[in-house]
């Protein structure tokens, strides 16, 4: 077969020319290829189908081959029949005659279109990617296993300031402050030989170092991968300067806003408070329902306040709990009992169906009052009028359980997913019968969350809801952690009561007024506890399982160790009680059931009173008149009170009169309360001190005094409970 033949065979587009470069044949894969004819290809026909970006480049690179007699290897466009043109990988050698005599060329031709696109698709996806690193607002800047930066995007140079040219080749140290910069290549070594790593995979914040030397925050996320066998690292570099920044405007905001708002509101709902309280004496009809309506809006914006500022404390990781080991039952019936008035008012009540004393929990008390009450205030709030909320306490296997069973129209399907999110509310219009924020549970699931538990529900719409809270429960010793602990100096007292819940909430009340309380069930109990130790007054039970009450009030009296000791009788039956005394009522009380608190703690102050003792003084350093006369109104039966506004005038006051007690506020025009301390502590004796502010204390700022309370977290109902805690054990300044 001849050259021609086997060409026309061949897969590839095969060509020949003469010694001036003009075409003489194509083989038939050529000619079905462009879609023309031997005739229209010969010559310089050929180029007609030659892609005009390519002829140039194309007829330059042949020439220059020719004019040398060289091989040449091309790549072109070239139209094919159908009209689109497809690249061409052309190899041409010359060609010699049996003389050596030059002859032309042939050239060998295959179709690389797919291999062109594929490497057309790379570039277009290097420099898409490559503009992506480009134009990207974080530093992208990576890193061999030696530390040699390998890339520095432009961002990378807008944030450290160095050209990339500066940087590339260098250890990424260099961008690092010390200690972190001497430390560097050691992180390294360590992950390379651990696997365990201290960045990498981990996003955190670190401190940056610019090429003036000056330092910056920024967020660092790290990525290890394998380039080629060898190890490299990418970190995204984010300056957060901005951010950090504003987050400072906005804790100095939230700050002031704490401040500026949540002491005038105290201010609002402790004055009114007093007034709907009778502290003026009885008002008009009229202007109570206005009293009224002004108190219950004022707590209305307190709460709304406290919620907001809670949430935004939450999120910002900035929210502090005082966890303590202590039993749950007396902090569940803390919140029935504070939140029994609100039930009152949409005409629902409470019901303790099951309960657990034995229960321990490590909580923060007051936010999980929080968590209770707003589950409670719900349940009040979408339960039709007459309705019963049943509250059971249950412990199993680990896990401590508050439910609250509501009988309203349940939580509806579509609601169910976002329940607990911020804002979310059933009803979100602007007709809404239900008032509200819809961060209450919100607040509640992270509030439970920080304290090891969690909250949940169940409902099926129509017929209720049960919203529960879950908390570890603790194995520990009951004595030992069954309460605050108190003053080794506060009154000790004898509770002799049967009913073991009766007993217990006495108990409870007690130690909230800063009494220490021991318990009797029955008479032989309370005569030997009276024997061993000396307590300042009892209350007593005229019905006890052993003994008439009466009887056991004159054994008590017939003894000499106890003839004076003062007595509280608190009983079903006072009136008959009195009558079998034959009159002889010396250091003594009467009491009706059910127990008020507040008639309790007033008559346990009455009883331990002495002739000639005088009333405890109290100095109140608040920069806010207002709040000045309302906290000295709440604790007027209490004690006598002395104001001042700044620092100075404190110092001045605690020179020259002994005080009792001392209310401080932390935000004061001269500094700050907590300048004031050491002051107080080199005093002799040495006032405890109560914290009323805006806000809220760490663990250890509340350790170094005997209480803490916040603006608008607190109710009139809870200074009054601090005061008469931290005056139990008062004594005379001027003489002790």
């Amino acid at each position: 077969m001849d050259f021609r033949g086997a060409a026309d065979s061949a897969p590839a587009l095969i060509w020949l020319s003469d010694a001036q470069d003009r075409g003489l044949w194509y083989n038939r894969r050529w000619l079905e290829y462009t879609g023309r004819t031997l005739q229209q290809e010969r010559g310089h026909g050929w180029l007609a189908g030659l892609h005009p970006d390519d002829r140039e480049r194309c007829v330059s690179a042949r020439a220059a081959a020719f004019d040398g007699r060289r091989a040449f290897e091309l790549e072109y466009r070239l139209k094919r029949a159908d009209g689109r043109y497809g690249w061409i990988a052309d190899a041409g050698s010359p060609r010699f005659g049996p003389d050596g005599e030059f002859q032309g060329y042939v050239g060998c031709c295959w179709d690389v279109s797919g291999r062109k696109q594929t490497e057309q698709a790379l570039q277009e996806n290097v420099l898409h990617r490559q503009a992506i690193l480009d134009n990207a607002v974080d530093g992208i800047i990576a890193i061999n296993g030696r530390g040699a930066v390998q890339s520095f995007n432009p961002a990378a140079s807008r944030i450290f300031g160095y050209a990339t040219e500066d940087v590339l080749g260098r250890n990424i140290s260099m961008l690092m402050p010390e200690p972190y910069r001497s430390q560097h290549d050691g992180y390294i070594e360590n992950y390379h030989a651990t696997g365990v790593p201290r960045i990498i995979g981990i996003g955190r914040e670190v401190v940056g170092r610019r090429k003036d030397g000056s330092t910056f925050p920024m967020d660092l996320a790290v990525s290890h991968l394998a380039h080629e066998g060898q190890s490299m690292y990418v970190g995204l570099v984010r300056d957060i300067t901005e951010r950090k920044q504003m987050e400072q405007m906005k804790s100095e905001f939230v700050s002031t806003v704490s401040h500026e708002l949540r002491t005038p509101l105290t201010s609002i709902s402790g004055a009114l408070g007093l007034v709907a309280g009778g502290a003026l004496g009885e008002l008009p009809t009229q202007a109570r329902q206005m009293i009224d309506i002004a108190y219950k809006n004022s707590l209305r914006l307190s709460h709304l306040i406290n919620d907001l500022l809670d949430i935004e404390k939450l999120a910002a990781g900035k929210m502090r709990l005082d966890l303590q080991v202590q039993p749950l039952m007396p902090l569940v019936e803390q919140a029935l009992e504070a939140n029994r008035v609100f039930a009152e008012q949409h005409q629902v009540w409470f019901e303790l169906i099951e309960r657990d004393d034995a229960v321990m929990v490590r909580v923060d008390s007051i936010r999980l009052q929080q968590i209770l009450a707003n589950f409670l205030s719900n349940a009040a709030k979408f339960s039709p009028a007459g309705a019963r909320i049943e509250i059971a306490v249950s412990s199993r296997e680990g896990r401590a359980r508050v439910d609250v069973i509501d009988h309203g129209p349940g939580v509806p399907e579509a609601f169910r997913k976002r329940i607990f999110q911020k804002f979310s509310q059933a009803d979100s219009s602007d007709t809404r019968s239900k008032g509200g924020t819809g961060l209450g549970l919100a607040i509640s699931k992270e509030l439970a969350e920080r304290m090891n538990g969690g909250v949940g529900f169940a409902s099926q719409e129509g017929e209720g809801a049960c919203f529960f809270l879950e908390l570890p429960t603790i194995e520990t010793d009951a004595a030992a952690t069954a309460g605050p602990a108190l003053n080794s100096s506060a009154p000790r007292l004898l509770v002799v009561e049967d009913e073991p819940d009766i007993a217990r909430l006495l108990e409870m009340m007690l130690r909230r007024g800063g009494y220490r309380v021991d318990i009797a069930p029955d008479g032989k109990t309370a005569l030997a506890r009276l024997a061993q130790n000396t307590y300042d007054a009892m209350t007593l039970d005229l019905m006890l399982p052993d003994h008439l009450g009466v009887d056991l009030i004159r054994r008590i009296r017939n003894t000499p160790e106890t003839a004076t000791l003062p007595i509280i009788v608190i009983s079903a039956h006072t009136e008959g009680g009195k009558l079998s005394i034959d009159g002889d009522l010396t250091a003594m009380d009467w009491l009706d059931k059910p127990i008020d608190e507040a008639r309790l703690t007033a008559s346990i102050r009455r009883t331990l009173s002495k002739p000639g003792h005088s009333r405890p003084r109290v100095l109140h350093v608040e920069d806010d008149a207002d709040l000045q006369r309302i906290v000295a109104a709440i604790g007027r039966e209490l004690a006598d009170f002395d104001t001042v506004h700044t620092l100075a005038e404190a110092r001045a006051s605690l020179a020259r009169t002994p005080y009792s007690l001392v209310i401080l506020d932390i935000s004061l025009p001269d500094g700050s309360g907590w300048e004031l301390l050491p002051h107080i502590k080199a005093l002799d004796p040495e006032p405890p001190v109560i914290v009323l502010s805006a806000e809220e204390l760490t663990a250890a700022r509340k350790a170094a005094v005997q209480a803490a309370l916040v603006k608008t977290h607190s109710t009139n109902r809870d200074l009054l409970v601090s005061l008469k805690r931290q005056l139990a054990g008062h004594a005379d300044p001027e003489t002790a």
